[in-house]
């Protein structure tokens, strides 16, 4: 594990993390043997009882190859001026907070303070008003943000009357609160991106969230006086969209400083750093339309997949229009990095081949993490879903051939799926002529949703043009997923047609609805005999699956 990493997950979950990664025949360790049933082309119906070393060897073949794939990355990256990101072990206890910025009004729903040493010190609380009125059904996101080493006690006090009692989510981190007048309080031992909330709004739709975003210190900062560092200092800086991204550039942005623009890369680049614990807002590129706003540019974009050796960390993005992270860099790490925004085509982040997407924040109204290009590693990461889009996509009109996706140790903290008829935890709409495949999900918490959690198809939309062709997507596995709440609609595995198959697609250990899954009724699901084949869906039989 890198050095630092911040994963604020109880014991019981770091340790059903350590067991999952065990190589198969290890004991049994996660659980095995199981029982379920494997549902094949044409409608066969076949029993599983025992091992299934089919399954259990993809998935190690999986786990070797990114872990390997992150070693490379951070090969990479330790080659960046201003790269390194995890601090060193045995760091001295330190608070940093953050001015707010001189004409950037304060949240008027919640205040903060912090304390660790020498009493409380207020933590200035931004807030994002809700921009697609018409389907949000939140009015506004409320943060603070800081960082931190040894422990922190932090106080979050709401303005409204009503309030009963509060938690912090993710439940992984384990945060016990207590609860006095209309403040929240609790102590941090980790950094993490967290999510206050107090009762009876724990439920969605949040009106007013709280989010803390509770940083480790930061590392390698930048140099004003360095000619290939563009420094941003804390304050208001308005620069507009379109601002290059070079080859060799550092972009800081510093606690504090709150900038209007957006930076797009028009070529290739390589050896960029994007780093920082301020704000880049894209408030001032919103048309007020989401018709307009699909042709508004994103907030970092690098399109071009010759790129190579990018890092985004630690800054905050808000009111973007489009997307909010499109780094398609070979030996991409995106970390800590934290987004919010409204609109039906804000994309959260998205990597390219070979790329590392680590303790995240992402709140979109689109797709959160999109898992294209292969050799890529999302762990860590906690997601705010809003109504549109899925908080794993899998596939959208992808004419490559991707492979190898390890997706492990994330929570999903709300999904407010209320209307769109496809919308899932996990999702593909692949209506493209590549083969996707080899995606490995591992030890994923949802808390709150309830519409549907897996939807994976092979189906044209109206941005596709179907004489393209299509492809299928092959060896996918589902394994220690908890969902702690039931769903409405069923869950859907469905080709395009015989020759355009889901293949090998494995639920194992799946708990949701109350039951673990081991066949299709147990999990609620359709899949259709005609477009797929060797689809599993199987439990432990020691009753490891509801841990």
């Amino acid at each position: 594990m890198p050095r630092g990493l911040p994963i604020l997950a109880a014991a019981a979950a770091a340790a059903a993390v350590a067991l999952a990664l065990v190589p198969a025949g290890a004991a049994h360790a996660d659980g095995a043997p199981y029982t379920g049933k494997q549902y094949d082309f044409g409608g066969t119906i076949t029993q599983i009882s025992g091992d299934v070393p089919v399954v259990d060897d993809i998935a190690n073949s999986i786990t070797a190859s990114t872990a390997a794939t992150v070693d490379e990355i951070a090969a990479h990256r330790a080659t960046l001026p201003y790269g390194d990101i995890y601090p060193a072990p045995g760091t001295p206890d330190q608070l940093t907070t953050y001015p707010g910025p001189a004409g950037i009004p304060a949240s008027d729903q919640y205040s903060v303070t912090v304390e660790q040493a020498g009493g409380p010190v207020p933590s200035f609380v931004y807030k994002s008003l809700a921009r697609k009125t018409d389907t949000n059904r939140e009015l506004d996101t409320s943060w603070t943000s800081f960082s931190f080493s040894g422990a922190v006690t932090v106080r979050v006090t709401r303005a409204r009357p009503g309030a009963t009692g509060c938690l912090v989510r993710p439940y992984s981190a384990a945060v016990v609160t207590g609860f006095s007048g209309s403040t929240c309080t609790f102590t941090l031992a980790r950094p993490g991106n967290l999510s206050v909330e107090f009762e009876p709004e724990i439920h969605n739709p949040v009106p007013h969230p709280m989010l803390v975003f509770a940083n480790p210190p930061e590392v390698d900062v930048p140099s004003p006086g360095d000619p290939n560092v563009r420094y941003f200092g804390p304050g208001v800086h308005t620069i507009g969209a379109g601002q290059p991204i070079t080859s060799g550039q550092t972009i800081y942005v510093a606690g504090g400083a709150f900038v209007s623009g957006g930076f797009i890369a028009t070529g290739p680049v390589s050896n960029v750093t994007i780093k920082g614990r301020g704000i880049i807002s894209g408030l001032f590129m919103d048309t007020g339309s989401q018709e307009l706003n699909k042709n508004q540019p994103g907030m970092i974009d690098i399109a071009d997949q010759a790129s190579s050796n990018v890092l985004v960390e630690g800054v905050t993005f808000v009111d973007a229009p489009r997307f909010n992270v499109r780094a398609l860099a070979r030996y991409t790490t995106i970390h800590n990095v934290k987004t919010m925004s409204w609109w039906y085509s804000t994309d959260g982040m998205v990597g390219g081949n070979k790329s590392l997407l680590e303790n995240n924040f992402v709140k979109s109204n689109d797709d959160s993490i999109k898992l294209f290009w292969g050799d890529t590693t999302a762990r860590g990461n906690t997601i705010w879903q809003l109504e549109n889009g899925a908080p794993f996509m899998i596939s959208w009109n992808i004419h490559e051939n991707s492979q190898t996706f390890h997706v492990y140790d994330n929570d999903v903290i709300h999904a407010e799926h209320y209307q769109i008829e496809k919308s899932g935890i996990f999702r593909s709409l692949h209506a493209g002529s590549g083969t996707l495949s080899r995606y490995l999900f591992d030890d994923i918490r949802i808390e709150n949703a309830t519409w549907r959690l897996f939807y994976l198809t092979i189906e044209n939309n109206k941005w596709y043009d179907p004489a393209r062709g299509h492809g299928e997507i092959d060896q996918v596995i589902f394994r220690n997923i908890h969902a702690y709440t039931t769903y409405q609609k069923p869950n859907v595995v469905q080709g395009f047609d015989s020759t355009h198959k889901m293949r090998n697609i494995n639920f194992q250990n799946v708990y949701a609805n109350g039951v673990c899954f081991n066949n299709v009724q147990a999990g609620n699901f359709t899949v259709d005999p005609a477009t797929t084949n060797a689809v599993r869906i199987y439990r432990s039989t020691d009753g490891s699956c509801r841990t």
